[in-house]
């Protein structure tokens, strides 16, 4: 029974700091379009909670832009699903100096 205890204590720990070291990424972390290497096909939208990102058409074509970064969480979700290594999560100061 005390082993029991043990593991779900464990469990419950690992949630907690999981969910603060989320909260400090989000904080300084924002996902950024690489260029040229998006190809537009939306999976990183759909896999998108936040709803951070949009489909742009420009001089350039149908491609995926940071509409919302204020909303953005870094979760990462996005940038897994991205087959293109179009997506890459930086550091929010640098895209301020980007813009």
């Amino acid at each position: 029974m005390n082993t029991l205890y043990i593991i779900l204590a464990s469990l419950i720990l690992f949630f907690i700091l999981g969910h603060f070291h989320r909260r400090k990424r989000a904080k300084s972390k924002v996902v950024h379009v690489v260029d040229n290497q998006c190809t537009g096909c939306k999976r990183c939208m759909k896999r998108c909670h936040h709803k951070v990102l949009d489909l742009v058409d420009d001089s350039i074509g149908a491609h995926i832009a940071v509409e919302y970064p204020e909303r953005c969480t870094a979760c990462g979700d996005c940038v897994t699903v991205c087959k293109f290594n179009a997506l890459e999560l930086i550091d929010r100061s640098n895209k301020r100096n980007n813009r």
